[in-house]
């Protein structure tokens, strides 16, 4: 599912944790995505990659937030924090 909203997109995946935090992560950078957020359930944790950087095929984010599911996320400007409290198990 792709949720778009102006030139702002969303993925929700159930794809390996593997795929998502090696070639996903890698592939959003090199074409330049903003920030990527990740959710990693099994570790109760929520990541957002910024700054994306991209050098002779090596492509990653230069800054990364992480906190415990439950927690505001940070995101960098414009964007407001990530309420992940909905994200929490029941």
């Amino acid at each position: 599912m792709t949720p778009e909203r102006g030139n702002q997109r969303g993925e929700v995946t159930s794809s390996s944790h593997e795929t998502d935090s090696g070639p996903k992560y890698r592939a959003y950078a090199a074409a330049g995505v903003p920030v990527y957020v990740l959710i990693h359930r099994k570790e109760d944790k929520a990541y957002a990659f910024s700054d994306p950087v991209s050098h002779e095929g090596d492509a990653r984010y230069k800054t990364t937030s992480e906190v415990k599911l439950g927690d505001p996320l940070p995101l960098p400007s414009p964007y407001p924090a990530l309420d992940t409290s909905a994200l929490l198990r029941g």
